[in-house]
C-alpha cells in the first residue's frame, strides 16, 4: 500500500521556488515571509505560556 507523506518546503526552498519576477511580487513574498515568522513567534510564544500555565501577557 502507497504511502502519502506531505513534506513542507523550508524558508530557503521557498525563495528558490518563488523567484520574483517584479519589485512588487518581490514586496510581496517578503511581506508574506514577515507575516509568517510573526505568526510562527506568536504560536511558539502561545505555546510556552499554555505549558507553564499563564493567562495574561503580564506574567510572561
Amino acid at each position: 500500500m502507497a504511502r502519502i507523506v506531505e513534506i513542507l518546503p523550508q524558508d530557503s526552498e521557498m525563495e528558490e521556488l518563488t523567484s520574483p519576477k517584479n519589485a512588487q511580487a518581490a514586496k510581496a513574498l517578503k511581506r508574506r515571509q514577515e507575516v509568517k515568522r510573526r505568526l510562527d513567534d506568536y504560536l511558539e510564544r502561545a505555546e510556552l505560556k499554555k505549558a507553564l500555565g499563564l493567562d495574561d501577557d503580564d506574567d510572561f
